[in-house]
Formats: structure tokens, sequence, C-alpha cells
């Protein structure tokens, strides 16, 4: 019998599921957990994702810490850049490192110069980055990363190195009329990537799309519950655990496996979401069928065979004890 892995998730993004650090080998962006551009340099980065609020005309500051894992001396060089939703629903964000002037989410414009910092071997600093929200600012989600770039002192001015750098995403809620609005745009049982109704055996995978058409960055959490077909509890699966967020204009998808193996019969999954501090629900349903259709014809051919090897025992039985009568 085939064995299928179900697919994992997680994972606009729901930024608590991001990488620990990114890295960037330029000129394109690669996500890692320490950056290593070329021997002996290196820097880590932390906290990953940071979550702030701010009215109108407020000035707000957050602290990063950035430390050189290499062996040398390192600078590093800060820099703000704005960020959104990947195009393949992972929740993997996609820097916006060439895009020139603001955006409806931007949040590069409002961050003063990021400082520079020098670092000895596995020396750790600490950023302090100030943000100025405009007065006119439009409430809802900002987004931007904040990013440090690794250039040994010795090349310092040449451009001659490639270089790596590590951010940290920072999403900033600006106050005021927002419109909270995420539904569910897809909820169905799969194996091995394609939906369906019906399956052979487990394990199942659910995949749950989160699109969001609001004006802020959501997080939803909840559970999966499923149940047999007289109505008992087979598992309670977490959706979203590690309280990730959907960026506006943005579908999400989430990915979670009932692992069992053994089933059989009718099944019913229910989804169970909140989101806006619990204030709104996000509520799916569906059924699917498990039936091991392969082992079952195996099992009723052997039968079969069984009783045709039966019936001619019998058969040639009753033919020996005849022959036997006959002899008497």
């Amino acid at each position: 019998m085939r064995k299928w892995i179900a697919s994992g998730f997680i994972g606009s993004m729901v930024l608590a599921a991001l990488p620990v650090a990114w890295a960037m080998a330029a000129p394109a962006p690669t996500p890692s957990g320490a950056a290593t551009a070329s021997p002996g340099q290196g820097l880590e980065i932390s906290p990953p994702v940071i979550e702030l609020s701010a009215n109108p005309g407020q000035t707000v500051t957050t602290s990063i810490r950035v430390r050189n894992v290499a062996s040398g001396e390192l600078i590093a060089k800060g820099k703000a850049d704005d960020f959104g939703a990947g195009s393949d629903e992972s929740g993997q964000p996609k820097l916006l490192l060439n895009e020139t002037g603001a955006t409806r989410y931007s949040l590069k414009y409002w961050v003063q110069s990021v400082p520079d910092l020098t670092l000895a071997p596995q020396e750790l600093k600490t950023a302090t980055v100030t943000i100025n929200v405009p007065a006119n600012a439009e409430p809802g989600g900002h987004f931007g990363v904040i990013r440090f770039t690794a250039v040994p002192p010795d090349v310092q001015g040449t451009g001659v190195a490639l270089s790596a750098s590590v951010g940290t995403l920072v999403l900033l809620r600006v106050a005021g009329p927002v419109t909270d609005k995420l539904s569910v745009a897809e909820f169905s049982a799969q194996q091995g990537g394609k939906s369906g109704g019906f399956f052979e055996h487990g394990p199942i995978d659910f995949l749950v799309r989160l699109k969001n058409d609001g004006t802020v960055h959501e997080k939803a959490q909840g559970t999966i519950v499923v149940s047999d077909s007289f109505g008992h509890k087979v598992a309670s699966l977490a959706v979203n655990p590690t309280g990730g967020n959907v960026l506006p204009g943005s579908i999400r998808r989430f990915t979670q496996s009932l692992s069992q193996k053994q089933l059989f019969g009718h099944y019913t999954a229910k989804l169970s979401l909140t989101y806006v501090s619990g204030a709104k629900k996000l509520d799916g349903s569906l059924g699917f069928w498990v039936i091991p259709w392969k082992l079952i014809l195996l099992i009723l051919l052997g039968l079969a065979v069984l009783i045709y090897l039966l019936k001619l025992a019998i058969k040639r039985y009753n033919a020996y004890i005849i022959a036997q009568a006959r002899k008497r």
C-alpha cells in the first residue's frame, strides 16, 4: 500500500511563522537563520518580527539586536525597505527592494536613518529605530523591513564584496477607522496535494485559505474538529498555532494534517476561527469518505478464491466418498 506524506504548513503573512532572520546575497533576498555572504561574514538578528501600534502624528521607537557570528570584525549597515505578501500564498514575504515612491501600506519613508553598527566577533549590539508616523497617515496596516548588511571594514566604501544582510519585519497598525474583513477562500480535504471527498486511507490534509479584503493585517486562529459518522470526535487540529498574520489584499494558506492512517467511513470536519481578539468568527464545514477499496477488493477476491477452493474440495471429497462406496 502506498504511503502519502502529509504536507505541512504553515508559515501574507502570518509573520510569527517567518524565519528567525533574513539572509540576502545581493541582489536577490534569500531567507536564512544566520546570514553568511562569504567565508568569515555573518550576522544574526532578533526579533524576527515586531508589531507596533501608533496614532497619526506619533513617533514610536523600537529596538533591534544584531550579532556578528563571524570570526572577523564587520560593519552592519542599516537600511529600511517595504515588503508585501508573496505570490505563493505560503506566508513568505516579498521584499520590495526596487520600489520607488510610497504605496498605501508603505513604511520605509517613515523610518529615520537606521544606524550602522561596528561589531567585533560574536559581539551583540542594539540598534534603536525611530518611526515618525505622519499626521495624515492612513489608518490600518503599514509594513517594512529593517535590514543590516554585513560589510568587512577593509572593503568599506569600495562596494566590491559580496555582502549578506538580515532583517526584522515591522508591522505597524495606525489607529483610526479600519476595515477588518477576513473570509475563507477555501476549506478542503486533500491527499497528495489533490482535493477530494473520497480517499482510500489516511493521513488526510486540510487546506484553509484565508483572504484579507480589509485594510489591516489580521491574525486568525482556531481549530478543525474531525468527527466520525457517529458524531465521535476523532481529532482536533490547531489552525495557525504560531499566530501569524494575513496581509491586506492577499490570501494565505494553512495546512493541517489528520495523521491517522486507519480510517474508515464518513467523516465531518468543522472549521472554527476567530480574529480581532475573538470579536469576529469564521466557520466552515466539509464531509469526506475514507474507504480502503483496494483492500476490500483484495479481501473479496480472497474470499471468492477460498469459496471456490472449498467447493472444489467438497466436490472432490464427495466424489471420493461415492467411489469408495461403489467399491464396497
